[in-house]
């Protein structure tokens, strides 16, 4: 019998271009590790909440090195990079009085098949204890070889025993623009995403110059769509840097600055 928590719960993910600098290897943002501290210490005891961390400049640069490597190998300088990223996000919080509990992505998921299947009991015993779960982007094992799995493929895994009311993805811009906000000051914020508009959305992304074995924001926005699309629920994007709106998109999902994507 499958595992359910069947309290409300919010997921959400600190994206890997947030809290690490992606065009410097193993850089981290301690500003947005500090925002991101601020933020679970006043949500976690309004909703519950799973917290994942994408890679950022640990994971894809060595996935991308090995990648052509035996497989072997490829899977732990992967495993060693993404685990040595999620000891400091989980340290950091913790030491912020965050109640926060690192779980090992490849030790409770595995592709089969083809199929990835995972071992939820340990994110729900800790969710029913008020406590944080944290997972992550990571790579791993399968039949023959590994896979890489983004940490909206792990929400969407734990989906299946845990339906969220929502997603909220923190990121260091305040949601999908039509051009780079980072570089064009004429860029302008796209407030909401949905199957009208995605292919003219489509149409603006453009792949991030920095290294990114998941696909980037693109991705990011068609996965937010499958997932919108599955459980019949939103999906927000806000900066994590806007700590306000950042927390009424986890404790209410209202009162951002922003991009909702649903179905």
């Amino acid at each position: 019998m499958k595992e359910v928590y069947n309290r409300e719960c919010v997921f959400v993910k600190a994206g890997g271009s947030w809290i690490t600098f992606k065009d410097k290897p193993f850089s981290i943002d301690y500003s947005a590790l500090k925002s991101l501290a601020n933020i679970m210490l006043r949500v976690q005891d309004v909703v519950s909440v799973v917290l994942g961390h994408g890679g950022g400049s640990f994971a894809h640069p060595v996935v991308s090195l090995f990648s052509k490597s035996d497989q072997s190998i490829a899977l732990v300088q992967c495993n060693k990079a993404t685990r040595s990223l999620n000891n400091l996000v989980s340290s950091f919080l913790a030491e912020a009085g965050v109640r926060a509990f690192s779980i090992q992505t490849s030790a409770m998921m595995a592709c089969m098949d083809g199929v990835i299947e995972a071992f939820v009991k340990p994110v729900v015993k800790v969710l029913s204890k008020g406590i944080i779960p944290i997972v992550y982007g990571d790579c791993i094992a399968c039949s023959n070889s590994y896979k890489v799995v983004s940490t909206e493929e792990v929400f969407k895994a734990l989906s299946k025993y845990i339906k969220p009311s929502r997603i909220v993805f923190l990121e260091r811009v305040s949601g999908v623009y039509t051009k780079d906000p980072l570089v064009y000051r004429d860029a302008e914020l796209i407030p909401v995403i949905n199957k009208r508009n995605y292919d003219e959305v489509k149409s603006l992304l453009t792949p991030s110059p920095a290294i990114d074995v998941t696909g980037g924001m693109l991705s990011k926005v068609e996965h937010s769509l499958e997932l919108s699309k599955t459980m019949g629920i939103k999906v927000i994007i806000v900066s994590g840097f806007d700590e306000e709106s950042s927390i009424n998109a986890i404790t209410s999902g209202e009162s951002y600055r922003g991009t909702t994507i649903f179905w």
